[in-house]
């Protein structure tokens, strides 16, 4: 690794760490997946405390980093240090001399981008006073009123027409007249005359307020060029400033280069973080944690060793995040950045491309020509993703080479463990996903809770033994893969579940509980366990809603259905392995 030829200082935000004789990392951290080295885990303790004694308990992402003095030799404790960062914002500010800068500090009210944004403001501000501006109510409402009065006129000048046009048609018939031809001379030159004065007064009625129309449409006309304009130029200087903002967020990376990060979102961009796609720059890219210590740590020449993002404070409605609780870096704001940044270190290598390795076999329970029910041990995909893990669906090819269809009919989340129905067939995919759709397929899953749940006697059925969640589930847009209720836009999601008791797990109190699911949303049964409007006790070793352990404790224990062909009623069981 190249370390940046800085003078080696110690600002407010580079904490000495004292070492406990831990086993220093061998590599960085895998910001994606990891467990959190325990020198991180001591780091966030002391930043926890750190946040008490500021009096701060806003619920917020922090994350901290391990690093080491350039000057440092040997694998012992010296010159050990930790930076931590806070994610955006805290009260309002991106400057707090505990934690490390911000890459962008746009909040400045001396800066370019504020004196610029209070221009927009204010040009917002006018474009509104112009759309609502009394004058221009009053000018529409009168050219509506004037506009009536002369429909109106013109509505009755036709009628009298028209009425005319059927008296003379009817007095001018032969069976009226006893005339052969139905019109007598004398009378030709009088209709004539009533007919130039009914169309005249026709066009009388059309012109019925012309002046005062036209001169109010123009008034009105100048008014939404003028509406139009500011609108125009107000919307160029916000994309303006919104790009000078993307410009000014360089990043660092391992090897002393520097990379805009418009440059690292680009098309052309090396995407081996990303899935191998471009991608729009989401708000807020660039101010998570894991970039500013990254970042923090390059511009003082020290070597980071390991990095972790924990949760503290309040969860934000609708999101689920236990206090203390670690989790990976973002993938949608992240990813990039991260991938251009950790160029140049030794990073720990993705457990997920590796897990195979460990990975127990899946097992056939019962088969026969139509279906395949199997045991999926935790680790495995259900279907193919864009990296190379092992899954379900390339697992059947190779267990039954014919096969044909999607296969996959119903999934279990990869840290999941439990009983699976495979399709060998199209046509039996089909008629077992619509089993599935109706809500015909009976599932019971065992889960391990963090905690006991917590009573609350606003959920439907709840009782001291068990009950029903309904929390409707969405995805949470700004932090994938995770999910969130979400009661606007959400899927009915509905659990029943049942609690069987507490024991000890290594020194934890645990609760074991039994989940009916009704529905099949993504997360469903991990969502409703941890958050607070649901049992609020986290599934233990969910690293995305709850703790890290040694893996998820979720089991597919029993799966019931009807066999398309023979209409049998199938059940099958895999008793809990914890």
């Amino acid at each position: 690794m190249r370390i940046f030829a800085a003078e080696m200082t110690e600002p407010s935000y580079l904490h000495p760490l004292e070492w406990q004789g831990e086993a220093l990392p061998t590599a960085f951290t895998y910001p994606f997946r990891y467990t959190p080295h325990p020198l991180c885990v001591r780091a966030a303790a002391i930043v926890q405390e750190q946040l008490k004694q500021m009096g701060i308990a806003e619920g917020k992402m922090y994350g901290v980093m391990i690093v080491k003095a350039p000057t440092t030799k040997g694998e012992q404790g010296e010159g050990l240090y930790f930076l931590a960062a806070y994610s955006g914002q805290l009260q309002q500010s991106y400057r707090h001399p505990w934690f490390v800068p911000p890459i962008v500090d746009y909040l400045d009210p001396d800066g370019y981008f504020q004196q610029e944004q209070a221009k927009i403001v204010e040009m917002g501000q006018r474009l509104e006073a112009l759309r609502e501006s009394e004058e221009r109510k009053e000018w529409q409402t009168r050219v509506q009123q004037l506009t009536a009065e002369r429909d109106q006129a013109v509505a009755k000048a036709k009628e009298e027409s028209d009425a005319q046009k059927h008296h003379t048609s009817l007095s001018t018939s032969p069976s009226s007249t006893g005339e052969e031809s139905g019109v007598r001379p004398e009378e030709g030159e009088d209709y004539i005359r009533l007919r130039q004065y009914l169309k005249a007064n026709i066009h009388r009625a059309k012109q019925l307020h012309k002046e005062e129309i036209t001169d109010l449409e123009a008034r009105l006309a100048a008014h939404n060029v003028a509406i139009h304009e500011l609108y125009e130029e107000r919307k160029r200087r916000s994309e303006a400033l919104q790009q000078w903002l993307f410009e000014q967020f360089v990043f660092l990376n391992g090897q002393g280069e520097k990379k805009e990060l418009i440059e690292i979102f680009s098309p052309t961009a090396d995407r081996s973080y990303h899935g191998g796609e471009a991608a729009p720059i989401p708000s807020g890219t660039g101010e998570c944690c894991a970039p500013k210590l990254l970042q923090a740590a390059y511009q003082l020449g020290l070597e980071p060793l390991a990095m972790a993002e924990f949760w503290w404070g309040p969860s934000k409605p609708g999101h689920y995040k236990q206090p203390g609780a670690f989790f990976p870096a973002c993938h949608n704001k992240c990813r990039p950045i991260l991938g251009f940044m950790l160029q140049g270190l030794n990073v720990e290598a993705d457990p997920a491309l590796h897990y195979e390795q460990a990975l127990k076999p899946v097992l056939v329970v019962w088969e026969d020509e139509d279906l395949a029910v199997i045991e999926k041990p935790e680790g495995w995909c259900s279907i193919p993703g864009k990296s190379d893990q092992a899954n379900l669906f390339d697992e059947a090819l190779r267990l039954w080479p014919d096969i044909e269809g999607s296969i996959i009919v119903h999934r279990l989340d990869q840290d999941t463990s439990g009983v699976m129905v495979i399709a060998k067939t199209a046509r039996i995919h089909r008629a077992l996903s619509q089993q599935f759709e109706r809500r015909e397929v009976e599932k019971r899953y065992v889960a391990l809770l963090e905690k006991r749940p917590t009573p609350d006697p606003s959920r439907e059925g709840r009782g001291e033994a068990g009950g029903s969640i309904q929390l409707p589930i969405g995805p949470d847009l700004d932090n994938m893969p995770h999910q969130q209720v979400d009661w606007e836009n959400g899927k009915e999601a509905i659990t029943h579940f049942y609690i069987i008791g507490t024991e000890e797990r290594a020194g934890t109190t645990v609760t074991r509980v039994v989940f009916h699911p009704q529905t099949g949303r993504t997360h469903q049964l991990r969502v409703h366990s941890a958050a607070p409007e649901g049992l609020n006790a986290p599934i233990l070793g969910d690293r995305l809603y709850g703790h890290v352990s040694d893996r998820l404790y979720l089991h597919a224990e029993a799966i019931d259905f009807t066999h398309p062909v023979t209409h049998e009623h199938l059940h099958f069981e895999i008793p809990c392995p914890f």
